[in-house]
């Protein structure tokens, strides 16, 4: 008997997810930057090739703050239990069944991608993670031909002239912790009509050209560190750089701001750098982490002593009553997500997901559940008290991070290893290729 799609994505739980979801990021992420939202057309077939940090919170960002409804590729094994397939289905999850996985014979996948273009004819988003795996190393690595097979396919059965793949990309300031920071990224279409006639002359070769182009578009969009022995340099000066421009902390999305593609600059210029000019930079920037290590101390706290201005301590103390109900009121919630994921999850490209997961599955009975016991309560107080607890976790979760930047800034005023730290960091953002970002120590760029 063929396989078969029996629901083919319902969609009929992604309309209310979306909207929770938005909630839901604002205690989970300080800051989410977007460039270019508007780059993903609502009318159009659309083949969107994302990278995969984590196993499913790049689905839910791209969900969520792209504007048409996506169908998102994902791994098979998850849908064989029938509550998460139930789940995922109702999310526009739809499964590709991979042999590392043991899944054997090709009617499943043919049905996927059957199912595929169908999507396509009906002028919708289909996302493809074309790495075919996931990782957080800040690489880009080789695209798979699933998405070059579809394309031609689709375009072959239904000559779709706006066919397009739009590269994605989500680039993670961790991608393994809560309260991060992510920034995602569209680039420009590559229309697979200008690669058809090429197709029907070379197949095999025009395949392998397309995939090319999707991997050289999606380094566009990616942070891409060429060789895996910079990993730790490119990290180290991207840290650098983001303490010379702290992003606000207020609203939580910014759009077309411009940080990813300092960071992307910078990463791009370390890539070309000559062997002996980059082992100097590695020489400078092992020096200074090490004494920043030795020290105790962070490099945004050293550069942006503002944070441990002493007006602060009253907005501590009028703050503490109201973090304290926020803090008590999430703490269950937040242990059980944290418990979780310690327990659970082997791998780290998986533990934001299972956290966000739990937080997101338990959350919304958790704050349901103190709703209804304030409206039960009787008396308007109660009610608007049980409406403003989710306001008030989040509230809990911010004050405890300016309270910690405030002891941190506190120990790079005071620390004997200042003004030698200061010294050093100066001679590293003079050095190609940061010459470009380089500030005074307390001050911020642009």
């Amino acid at each position: 008997m063929k396989f078969s799609l029996r629901h083919q994505s319902t969609g009929k739980l992604y309309p209310y997810i979306e909207v929770l979801s938005h909630t839901m990021y604002w205690g989970f992420f300080r800051k989410v930057h977007l460039h270019n939202r508007s780059g993903v057309p609502s009318d159009k077939p659309v083949l969107l090739a994302a990278n995969h940090p984590t196993a499913f919170v790049d689905p839910c960002l791209l969900c969520s703050y792209l504007n048409p409804p996506i169908y998102n590729m994902t791994r098979g094994d998850i849908f064989r239990k029938p509550f998460f397939r139930m789940l995922m289905e109702g999310i526009n999850m739809f499964p590709v069944y991979r042999a590392r996985d043991g899944y054997t014979g090709r009617d499943r996948n043919e049905a996927v991608f059957d199912f595929c273009v169908e999507k396509l004819r009906d002028r919708r988003v289909v996302t493809i993670y074309v790495e075919g795996e996931h990782h957080l190393d800040k690489r880009i690595r080789s695209v798979q031909k699933g998405i070059a097979r579809i394309a031609f396919e689709a375009y072959d059965k239904h000559r779709l002239d706006a066919l397009q793949i739009i590269p994605a990309g989500c680039n993670y300031r961790f991608g393994d912790r809560p309260r991060d920071e992510v920034m995602i990224n569209i680039g420009a279409p590559i229309y697979v009509k200008d690669y058809w006639d090429a197709y029907l002359r070379d197949p095999a070769g025009t395949t392998q050209r397309l995939c090319d182009d999707i991997e050289t578009a999606l380094k566009s969009v990616c942070y891409h560190v060429e060789a895996p022995d910079d990993d730790v340099l490119a990290e180290r000066l991207l840290t650098l750089l983001r303490s010379e421009n702290t992003p606000a902390a207020f609203p939580l999305v910014s759009h077309n701001d411009g940080r990813f593609f300092k960071g992307k600059a910078l990463i791009d210029q370390v890539n070309e750098m000559a062997a002996t000019e980059k082992n100097q930079l590695k020489a400078k920037t092992d020096r200074y982490f090490d004494l920043l290590g030795k020290s105790g101390l962070h490099d945004d706290a050293l550069m942006n002593p503002a944070w441990a201005s002493l007006d602060r301590i009253l907005i501590f103390v009028a703050g503490l009553i109201p973090f304290l109900i926020g803090y008590i009121s999430s703490w269950p919630l937040i242990w059980l997500a944290k418990y979780v994921a310690d327990k659970k999850v082997s791998k780290p490209e998986f533990y934001t997901s299972v956290r966000m997961g739990v937080g997101f599955l338990a959350g919304v009975p958790y704050y349901i559940m103190l709703l209804l016991t304030g409206i039960f309560a009787g008396t308007p107080l109660w009610i608007a008290f049980g409406w403003a607890l989710p306001l008030f976790g989040w509230f809990s979760l911010v004050y405890v991070e300016i309270w910690s930047r405030w002891r941190r800034a506190r120990s790079a005023i005071v620390s004997i290893h200042r003004p030698d730290l200061i010294v050093q960091r100066k001679a590293i953002m003079a050095t190609y290729p940061l010459a470009g970002y380089a500030s005074g120590a307390g001050q911020k760029t642009d």
